[in-house]
């Protein structure tokens, strides 16, 4: 079971978080943590709309392997896919200096790795809305490819919201570009030159979630900004970040 030891909040430029059970008001996050293990291309004619996205028929490596040595991952749909918006809609997680290179063959995706992976570490590729049926475009939603080049997945999660300090709500279309970023506190770096490298975007709904998280003692931001390059270093961005750090372990 994961644990923090905070239950206090802190917040500033309109940002705010807040820990399950705890009432903290200005962009709010609600955090949770856990422990788990873990045809034709043609359109048709007639018809009720298809509103069915591409289901995988294979993975090779397989989901959620260990000990990964790979340098390509291939993705085998039961209909023709193509990619939409793959660079805001992708990510790896932690981050990579190269990124991977995602490339449509008919039914199947082919993701090509880099050489610079770190050994004894758990990768999430993200897809986001960016993987589509070819004649529809309906969106493969909530699917993560997730592999360790260690010999264990990690397995830790943190889940939360985010909504406006000021209004009290998160405004879809004014917040909808909000980063929740994730630091251990050994290389904290959002107010540095160095990029986080572990982090999501939110839903809808202002909702996120962090998986296959190491045990480790992180600071947690959310940060609405003008070069999305991960970093607070703009008066004009928007940031908000617990006051105390979040430890995640196993008792």
């Amino acid at each position: 079971m994961a644990n923090t030891k905070n239950n206090t909040l802190d917040h500033t430029l309109g940002w705010k978080f807040s820990l399950p059970k705890f009432m903290l008001l200005p962009f709010l996050i609600l955090i949770s943590l856990s422990l788990f293990r873990c045809a034709n291309m043609q359109r048709p004619t007639g018809g009720p709309k298809d509103s069915i996205p591409p289901k995988i028929l294979s993975e090779i490596p397989p989901n959620f392997s260990t000990n990964f040595n790979s340098k390509q991952i291939v993705l085998q749909f039961d209909e023709y896919i193509k990619l939409t918006n793959p660079n805001k809609e992708f990510s790896i997680s932690p981050d990579v200096d190269k990124q991977p290179e995602y490339k449509v063959k008919k039914k199947s995706l082919h993701i090509i790795l880099p050489d610079s992976l770190e050994k004894n570490t758990t990768y999430t590729i993200n897809f986001g809305k960016g993987l589509v049926d070819y004649n529809e475009g309906n969106a493969l939603i909530n699917y993560s490819y997730v592999f360790s080049t260690g010999p264990v997945l990690d397995s830790l999660m943190i889940s939360g919201s985010v909504k406006n300090a000021f209004t009290k709500i998160f405004d879809e279309k004014e917040d909808k570009d909000v980063r929740v970023l994730l630091i251990p506190t050994s290389q904290d770096s959002i107010f540095g030159k160095k990029k986080a490298n572990i982090y999501t975007t939110v839903d809808t709904s202002g909702n996120f979630t962090f998986k296959n998280l190491r045990e480790d003692t992180y600071r947690i931001y959310a940060l609405k900004e003008q070069n999305n390059d991960r970093i607070y270093n703009s008066p004009e961005e928007s940031i908000g970040f617990l006051a105390d750090s979040i430890v995640l372990n196993k008792n």
